[in-house]
């Protein structure tokens, strides 16, 4: 060893290791670095046993990524025993061409564990989000800071939704309202059900198409004036004015409303119409 300590060695083997990665050049030198019976683990990947199984998962991230680059300068080292732990940052390029990190949802930390047999790598787990480019949008909306996410996406999702619905509503636009909505929905029109059958509370895209069909064979629509629609992430207020002939009674109403809404994934999860229903119930005898 000469005048190198054993880390001072194991540190080179680690630094070879990267400039092998970062060249894609994985020849004898490469996999000299390794025992026979070297032990691998990524996630999602899991773990791979020997060299043939290095192989393997070269062969696997290959398929992904375009290039992949580690900023050693910078690397932060912890030495224990056997057990060399490198904490750095890397950055790279899919094979789609999405370079990464963006440092807004992604931000190319990392974390390796090495372990040695004396000179020779016996074990290395490494510690990466493999979402390079930030394509798993589920998950990044579980784990962003909700108020955030809600700011920069949720608003124009939501307010376009309600825009469509109403849009389909009177006809400006071809298409099936209900798709609009999600399976299960908090759906509530309050009213007196049993003279107003198209009023209440309903959940599924059934009833909620049920609703269209009951309220225009029991109302003509003369007028629906919105007023503004207000948006809140996720959460919108429509407010207006009506007037409306209930067919029943042959009796036009007029009335304020409001329409609550709340969209989640570009879906409808709430509707409440709510409007002068006491006096719709007074006047219509």
């Amino acid at each position: 060893m000469g005048t190198m300590t054993l880390n001072e060695i194991r540190k080179n083997k680690i630094e070879t290791y990267f400039k092998k990665i970062d060249s894609g050049l994985f020849d004898d030198e490469y996999f000299d670095l390794y025992t026979e019976d070297v032990e691998m683990y990524y996630p999602k990947f899991g773990f791979e046993k020997g060299k043939q199984g290095i192989k393997n998962f070269g062969r696997v991230i290959g398929k992904h990524l375009e290039k992949l680059t580690h900023d050693m300068h910078n690397f932060r080292y912890i030495f224990s025993d056997s057990i060399i732990v490198v904490e750095g940052n890397e950055k790279g390029m899919t094979r789609s061409g999405k370079e990464w990190p963006d440092y807004t949802t992604s931000f190319g930390k990392f974390c390796n564990v090495f372990e040695f047999d004396d000179e020779l790598i016996k074990r290395v787990h490494i510690y990466v989000d493999p979402d390079f480019a930030s394509e798993d949008t589920e998950r990044l909306i579980i784990f962003r800071n909700e108020s955030q996410y809600v700011k920069e996406h949720s608003v124009s999702q939501t307010k376009d939704v309600v825009e469509e619905f109403y849009d389909l509503q009177f006809g400006r636009k071809e298409g099936n309202i209900v798709d609009l909505f999600a399976d299960v929905v908090d759906w509530d029109l309050p009213g007196n059900k049993e003279k107003f059958p198209w009023t209440g509370k309903r959940e599924t895209k059934q009833e909620i198409e049920q609703f269209f069909h009951e309220l225009y064979d029991h109302i003509k629509s003369e007028s629906f004036v919105i007023d503004f629609i207000s948006v809140d992430g996720e959460n919108a207020a429509v407010a207006g004015h009506l007037t409306s002939k209930i067919l029943k009674y042959d009796k036009v109403f007029s009335t304020e409303f409001v329409v609550i809404f709340k969209v989640i994934n570009g879906k409808i999860v709430k509707y409440h119409f709510l409007e002068d229903s006491y006096t719709l119930n007074e006047e219509m005898k």
